[in-house]
């Protein structure tokens, strides 16, 4: 084995399952190892890019991606071993194996795999970086209205949908809709797994009690927004609600529920110390409630104003999470699961990467979006293409609605028409970025993809992942 390519000897002799003729390719052939690696690390790349960067023609590039494709070593090692494997297993193989992606390619309707509701009808905290109108509300009246709203969409689920489609989100904070207990234990007696992310600040004990359907909920995400009071006001505007949610969560936890219990932070240029603070903060409260939080979601932030990380920078976060990793050998800490997320697992691969994963521009955005995949709903019953598009009077964002629920118009009519029927949005503009998250970014991206290796002649079936065979 003293040939091999030094990259990839520790992960054969590692490998149990290789074979001798994988291991011969490997040796052997250049060109299809460094094919490999591109993509295990940059899984965005078009077939286009991969050919002008090694220099292959398209005959070229055709036969060595059926080299590739054959091996099954190769294969696992494109998925798991470089940059890019959060993407293939968080991404591009759930919307393959479960057809929404075809489905999106072909023009086909097909009910969502993902479909937020956004509830909320207010919210406490007036974040720097949130994308809403401060000052918008909805009427009290769609407590009621939103509930029944929310309801006839459940009810009127296609019988072969994935029991996790619906999770609760904003937009606005969803512990303001007054309802949101009975609509969790509603979708849950109809066999849906429900997750909630929310603030925390309105999650007290009294609050609990009044909304009992909260306790039926599989997951509960808490977003964070500093890790000490004078960060956490910063950010919020709001002087209470460092203790408040802290509390919260200490609390939440003394009720031993069955309900996987995370947090969420987002990882911004001038806060990277905070990170490690975190740990202090979830040590602290898994000490005060004899109890342990379940996760920690790290995410880079992708927003369209977002100061993008430098390279110092990611290569300090490198070091800070190699100290995360020791510090979860800690009793306090020894349960506690760290997503990473797309663009900040890069980083942990210790492979040099450094630079952010792929983000699309305004005039990437696919005009028909990907509905068949992933929509938000909010209380009136708009339903939008993109995550933050759902944000209560949010300029433009109308743009990106694809119709509106009502007594006589349900989801599925609304989305049939949409994906049949409709042309899609009008040229995007460079503001409509803002109402995409990350998850519609890489989705995007994953999309264009596809189109740009037909254009080029070299569609998925002929590329070198199985993953992204239909």
């Amino acid at each position: 084995m003293e040939n091999i390519n030094p990259a990839a000897k520790g992960y054969v002799e590692n490998n149990e399952e290789e074979n001798y003729v994988d291991n011969e390719f490997i040796k052997n052939n250049k060109e299809c190892w460094e094919i490999i690696k591109l993509f295990s690390d940059s899984p965005f790349l078009t077939q286009e890019e991969v050919s002008k960067k090694l220099n292959f023609t398209k005959k070229q590039l055709i036969q060595f991606n059926k080299k590739i494709l054959n091996s099954e070593w190769a294969q696992n090692y494109i998925i798991n071993s470089g940059a890019g494997k959060k993407y293939w297993k968080n991404t591009v193989i759930p919307s393959i194996n479960n057809g929404r992606a075809k489905a999106v390619l072909d023009n086909q309707y097909e009910y969502p795999d993902r479909i937020g509701f956004c509830p909320g009808l207010s919210c406490q905290f007036f974040c720097t970086f949130c994308g809403r109108n401060y000052s918008a509300a909805y009427e009290r009246e769609f407590g009621d209205k939103g509930f029944e709203l929310f309801k006839q969409i459940i009810d009127q689920t296609p019988n072969n949908v994935a029991q996790n489609v619906y999770h609760i989100t904003g937009g606005l904070e969803p512990l303001t809709f007054p309802r949101i207990g009975d609509l969790i234990e509603y979708a849950t007696k109809k066999g849906f797994n429900m997750e909630m992310k929310t603030n925390g600040f309105s999650l007290t004990p009294e609050f609990i009690e009044k909304q009992e359907g909260i306790l039926e909920l599989k997951v509960l995400r808490i977003s964070l927004y500093g890790a000490d009071e004078e960060s956490t006001k910063q950010v919020t505007k709001n002087p209470k609600g460092f203790q408040r949610v802290r509390n919260n969560i200490i609390n939440f936890l003394k009720l031993k529920t069955k309900i996987k219990l995370g947090l969420n932070y987002v990882v911004l240029h001038n806060n990277l110390d905070v990170v490690l603070k975190l740990l202090d903060y979830i040590e602290f409260v898994n000490s005060e409630s004899n109890n342990q939080i379940d996760f920690l979601t790290l995410r880079e932030d992708f927003s369209a104003e977002a100061e993008i990380l430098s390279t110092n920078e990611r290569k300090k976060l490198l070091g800070i999470f190699k100290e995360i990793d020791e510090r979860l050998k800690r009793k306090n800490l020894d349960r506690l699961h760290i997503d990473y997320g797309y663009a900040l697992e890069a980083i942990r691969q210790e492979n040099e990467v450094f630079e952010p994963l792929k983000r699309v521009g305004h005039e990437e955005l696919r005009p028909k979006m990907f509905p068949q995949i992933s929509v938000m709903i909010e209380p009136k019953g708009e339903v939008y293409g993109y995550h933050e598009a759902a944000f209560l009077d949010r300029e433009g964002s109308e743009r990106y609605s694809i119709g509106k629920i009502n007594e006589n118009n349900s989801l599925e009519d609304i989305l049939k028409d949409f994906i049949e029927k409709s042309e899609g949005m009008t040229k995007p503009l460079p503001m409509d970025i803002s109402y995409l998250d990350a998850y519609d970014h890489v989705i995007t991206i994953m999309l264009n993809q596809a189109d740009e290796d037909n254009k080029f002649g070299i569609p998925w079936e002929a590329g070198p992942i199985k993953a992204r065979i239909y």
